[in-house]
């Protein structure tokens, strides 16, 4: 039986759109979403047909919609709860984060309003602000996720062979089940022209973030400054890093050597097997768009920037922050080095 709900959502609507892209008909898609053919079909043809179907338009159309009806979003302009949204995601909360942080700090003291709110309900609102600067702010401090995935372009660096490398594949299990702690995955993001560049390790479990400034990415240089960031850290939370197969990390044994740690190694072309730092890395690029020059930033810049994406609840901690978890594994091994 389908689901009778009034409104499409805006996860509907993403939903739509990428089902779109991928070539499905409209009872297909409707089958998926509980919804009737015929809403489907209602809904693409308002707004661009198959081919111009876009989530994000459809879901400012219909926030306008909903204004010339007469019927007033859920989350009021000007009110304190709408205050705090916006403060939030002026901070690069989602609105998912925010309406479950929210939720699960619902008898606490941090909710200043005291009020739940969905985030669909947040969506809604931002939509239905008047055109003008606040609404175009709040509309590009949203995180836009690209529907459609395809291949990365190839890299023009050539990638020298790494020596004596462990594959991933030789990892204990206990690295896949994200339960114990101790186990990270490092990256890079690279500055305009590949001249500079950030280290990030992230944590498994929490995903609590790190990031190391590099003044080159010469492999010795690069294995010092992992090797110095990773040794602030307890012991009991060093055990293995999976880094890819870039020839900055030709120095890995001299790295694994100085942390006590062991490093293995992703596939070519598989950046699905670090998925921690693939996430990281895209919200890192919030902060220092691609094109950017990243040699100017120091330590206490970088640690500014881990501290934001740090203290944003995430869904997979249920609604925690990584910091307030990693917090915790700190306190257990303090005096552990």
């Amino acid at each position: 039986m389908l689901e009778r709900r009034r409104d499409l959502s805006v996860c509907d609507r993403t939903a739509i759109e990428l089902r779109l892209r991928d070539g499905l008909g409209i009872r297909a898609i409707a089958r998926e979403l509980g919804r009737s053919p015929g809403t489907i079909s209602g809904e693409i043809a308002r707004h661009g047909g198959r081919a111009g179907y876009r989530a994000q338009a459809a879901s400012a159309q219909a926030a306008d919609a909903r204004l010339r009806s007469g019927r007033r979003p859920r989350l009021a302009v000007g009110c304190a709860l709408w205050d705090e949204v916006a403060r939030l995601v002026r901070l690069g909360w989602s609105p998912e984060q925010i309406s479950g942080r929210r939720k699960r700090l619902e008898a606490g003291v941090e909710q200043v309003s005291g009020v739940a709110v969905s985030h669909e309900a947040i969506y809604m609102a931002i939509y239905a602000l008047p055109r003008g600067d606040l609404r175009r702010e709040l509309i590009g401090c949203l995180r836009q996720g690209k529907p459609r995935r395809g291949r990365r372009p190839k890299s023009s660096e050539r990638r020298g062979k790494l020596c004596n490398i462990t594959n991933i594949r030789e990892r204990p299990e206990e690295v896949e089940g994200r339960l114990v702690p101790g186990h990270w995955e490092g990256d890079m993001i690279l500055g305009a022209g590949g001249a500079s560049a950030i280290g990030t390790l992230v944590e498994r479990t929490t995903r609590f973030v790190v990031l190391v400034p590099m003044a080159t990415r010469k492999a010795d240089v690069v294995a010092s400054a992992f090797a110095g960031a990773l040794n602030a850290i307890p012991a009991p939370l060093r055990k293995t890093l999976t880094y890819d197969q870039g020839k900055e990390m030709a120095q890995h044994e001299r790295l694994a050597d100085r942390t006590g740690m062991r490093v293995f190694f992703a596939d070519p072309h598989a950046p699905w097997q670090r998925g921690s730092n693939e996430n990281t890395n895209g919200l890192l690029r919030q902060y220092f768009p691609k094109g950017t020059s990243l040699a100017a930033f120091n330590q206490t810049d970088l640690n500014l920037v881990a501290d934001s994406l740090n203290g944003r609840p995430r869904k997979t901690l249920d609604f925690a922050t990584p910091a307030e978890e990693f917090a915790k594994l700190m306190a257990k091994h303090a005096n552990q080095s």
